[in-house]
């Protein structure tokens, strides 16, 4: 007698490809996310990860949705706003920062993903905010008492905030 539940215990090998695939793109990702300021060709990473190009570049829009190429376009430039905001790097060292090998480049890159320089989007941006000092920090404590008066101007027991 055939048992059915034992067949269908077995993995399937499609399902296999695919969680091969899901472990495949996070992998991917991870290595992207750490190495943005290197070469992140297409035939490097194939090399990189010992995969055929068209092996990873199928694999990782499968599972992504997004093409390698855009994705990779799309966290340097996120890399490269967040360099803009935070730091008063400038666009020699931010396209070093985030793989490119020049400033002309940085601006033209960043200008056709967003329409805008990256100079023009520093002074757009809100001002930054000083840090507040410690004397502005402070609150008094909840034991701080203040007279309290009533509307026609006697005072009434202090009031504990």
């Amino acid at each position: 007698m055939k048992d059915d539940n034992h067949a269908a215990a077995l993995p399937q090998p499609a399902l296999l490809l695919e969680l091969h695939s899901v472990e495949l793109a996070m992998q991917v990702i991870h290595y992207i996310m750490e190495n943005l300021h290197t070469n992140l060709s297409v035939s490097n990473l194939a090399r990189r990860l010992s995969l055929k190009e068209r092996v990873l570049l199928c694999g990782f829009e499968s599972q992504t949705g997004v093409a390698l190429g855009q994705f990779v376009l799309r966290r340097r430039i996120e890399r490269a706003l967040d360099l803009l905001k935070s730091s008063s790097a400038t666009d020699s060292e931010i396209a070093v920062g985030i793989g490119l090998k020049t400033a002309s480049a940085f601006r033209t890159v960043f200008f056709n993903y967003l329409g805008v320089s990256p100079t023009e989007y520093r002074r757009i941006l809100p001002p930054k905010k000083e840090p507040a000092s410690v004397e502005r920090q402070k609150r008094p404590c909840k034991s701080v008492s203040r007279p309290v008066k009533k509307p026609g101007g006697e005072a009434l027991r202090p009031l504990v905030v």
